[in-house]
């Protein structure tokens, strides 16, 4: 394969991955609900390979506009517990309250940036290559 067709199918695949990030990102803010929610958990994950560092998710649970309780698992880790009884604005989808976001909205858009960019360079680098 030359390197015209790999920088090509990495504009591509790096392409995709911005704007499809970014779309995802657009529906959480415009078109999911928001509510708040309250710790009422804390749950582990193993941060590091030598097994003595930690990051802790809170279990939230909240209220869905359909009046149900729901109970999820945030996606944001500390490296302490979080407080019990804390509130937290979360974003859920309406169609599925399990599918929620503590909605860390910029680095959400960073990483959205961050490969659309890479998807850029990689245009530029493949438009040289197919001038000569």
């Amino acid at each position: 394969m030359s390197e015209a067709t790999i920088t090509l199918i990495a504009a591509v695949a790096f392409t995709v991955v911005g704007v499809g990030t970014f779309f995802h990102l657009f529906l959480m803010v415009f078109m999911w609900p928001r509510t708040t929610g309250t710790v009422i958990g804390n749950t582990t994950d193993l941060r590091s390979t030598d097994g003595n560092e930690y990051a802790y998710f809170p279990t939230i649970e909240f209220e869905a506009a359909d009046g149900k309780t729901y109970e999820v698992r945030g996606d944001i880790g500390l490296n302490d517990e979080w407080p019990i009884g804390q509130k937290v604005e979360l974003r859920y989808r309406a169609g599925n309250p399990n599918h929620t976001t503590t909605m860390n909205g910029w680095q959400r858009l960073l990483f959205s940036a961050v490969f659309f960019s890479f998807g850029i360079a990689c245009w530029y680098a493949w438009s040289g290559m197919s001038q000569d």
